[in-house]
């Protein structure tokens, strides 16, 4: 079943947008809002709500393997453990669902910390250059 399917997706989405701008703003605005909820709606991308903030996963595929990726999240820090431990916990049930080897980010280097004690572990570094701006 997609994630617009689910009971309540019209509320959470609008409930959530807001967080989910604020990651976008931060990963460099590839994407718009709009763009992301294109992807939900074509079942590109999985959207999960959490209290005050939200997560959107995507499977990324690679010639010898599948990984579950996290690609956005954003919410508020008043309940941010108890929203991290949703996320990952979710994470890990999307990626079985899925049939992923494993599960990545793409994300700024604090993250680094903050999942270490959910499994993760550093791999590499993505650098960017920006023309024209």
């Amino acid at each position: 079943m997609k994630s617009t399917e689910q009971n309540g997706f019209n509320e959470a989405w609008a409930r959530s947008t807001p967080f989910i701008e604020k990651a976008l703003a931060k990963s460099g605005r590839e994407y718009t809002v709009e763009d992301v909820l294109r992807q939900v709606q074509d079942n590109h991308a999985i959207f999960f709500p959490v209290e005050n903030g939200a997560a959107v996963f995507k499977v990324a595929l690679y010639p010898q393997r599948r990984f579950l990726r996290i690609w956005l999240y954003g919410g508020t820090t008043d309940t941010g453990r108890a929203n991290l431990d949703a996320i990952m916990e979710a994470a890990d049930y999307y990626a079985a669902e899925h049939e992923c080897d494993g599960i990545e980010l793409v994300g700024r280097k604090g993250w680094e910390k903050v999942l270490r004690p959910y499994g993760y572990k550093y791999k590499s570094v993505t650098l960017v250059k920006d023309l024209g701006e």
